[in-house]
């Protein structure tokens, strides 16, 4: 079987990372941490905001480490919605941004990612969907599932919105540096008003391949930061001492793994692309972020879970159904290109002989 489904880089976590974390437990970070995470732990947080993200955070207390990406946003879900609260997500999108909200007692609102947008958010469509009774609007670009990015422009005219109709903004920034196109990364979190009302969430998990570590961290307005610290402290306490100083090292130390890990996938992305493309009926977007490309395969005439089971079934090659993501998903599946390049020549070679056969 060939798995393209699970979004889990195939590379190690960096050696120098993991001799890190065998160090602190020899000198005993074994025991509890601040509920926010160890303070030198944020302040190497804080440096990295700065130099990378254009983010301007005081350790102290517009910081939180996190029990993963997710952690923060179950946190940010819990202090700012409400029952009743509309909250405006991607469809598709993250398989939890909907069951969180549900979680909050806040009522999940669909805004459509569309291919002929390469998959980015569109601020017209979001302003046709704003309600007084509009809470918040998770973002997520890079991408899951589709590897879209939503523009500069449109991030901007996106936070104008938000400060125009009063409402927050969770900017889920998994795949930071999953990025594939020419356009300067800009992160919304960093924007003139943005420090009021945007609540950014970062992950280690897939920047440097530490995906079962559990440890994340966000930023935003301190009075938000302390009261997903007292919730987090009901819930887990704190993210691990040893995932904490783990990612300590991350931070300070080289950045050559990282970098070579965007190169392969970059590459890896335009074989699969291309791969695809040559496929009778297979219509796909090159994505532009992320590990991940959402085909339209609509053309065979099958619904998109019915589609990936025949798959399975016939030619042994498991992806995920686009209605996994959303009701919009429908129609397209997910492929993750976080495997190597022979495994994704294997599968093209394989979707090449099963697909067109559909047609007939």
């Amino acid at each position: 079987m060939l798995n393209l489904t699970i979004g889990l880089p195939d590379f190690d976590t960096p050696e120098y990372i993991k001799e890190r974390a065998k160090r602190a437990i020899d000198v005993g970070y074994t025991r509890y941490t601040h509920n926010a995470g160890m303070i030198e732990v944020r302040r190497v947080i804080a440096k990295k905001l700065k130099h990378e993200n254009g983010i301007t955070a005081n350790p102290e207390d517009e910081i939180i480490c996190t029990s993963g990406g997710m952690g923060g946003l179950v946190l940010a879900n819990m202090v700012l919605v409400n029952p009743g609260d509309e909250v405006i997500y991607p469809d598709p999108g993250f398989v939890t941004h909907y069951p969180h909200i549900k979680l909050a007692g806040g009522v999940p609102v669909s805004i459509r990612l569309r291919p002929e947008n390469e998959f980015g958010v569109s601020s017209e469509e979001l302003e046709s969907l704003i309600t007084p009774k509009t809470k918040l609007l998770v973002l997520n670009s890079p991408n899951n599932p589709t590897g879209g990015v939503t523009s500069n422009k449109e991030l901007k005219r996106i936070l104008e919105l938000a400060i125009e109709h009063d409402f927050y903004i969770l900017s889920d920034e998994a795949y930071e540096h999953f990025r594939y196109d020419n356009e300067k990364p800009l992160f919304i979190g960093s924007l003139p008003g943005a420090k009021e009302r945007v609540i950014s969430v970062f992950s280690f998990s897939k920047t440097y391949a530490m995906t079962g570590w559990r440890i994340g961290f966000c930023t935003g307005p301190s009075e938000l930061i302390k009261a997903m610290t007292k919730i987090q402290e009901l819930l887990v306490a704190h993210p691990s001492s040893i995932s904490q100083k783990a990612a300590h090292a991350a931070l300070r130390g080289p950045q050559d793994d990282l970098e070579n890990m965007i190169r392969v996938f970059r590459k890896r992305r335009d074989l699969i692309v291309r791969g695809l493309a040559a496929i009778d009926g297979v219509n796909v977007v090159s994505p532009n972020g992320a590990f991940y490309v959402f085909p339209d395969v609509s053309a065979y005439g099958l619904k998109s879970y019915d589609l990936v089971m025949k798959m399975i079934k016939e030619i042994q090659v498991a992806t995920v159904h686009g209605t996994a993501f959303g009701n919009n998903g429908e129609g397209f599946i997910r492929i993750c290109y976080a495997v190597s390049e022979t495994v994704i020549e294997e599968a093209l070679s394989r979707m090449d002989r099963f697909f067109p056969s559909l047609l007939n």
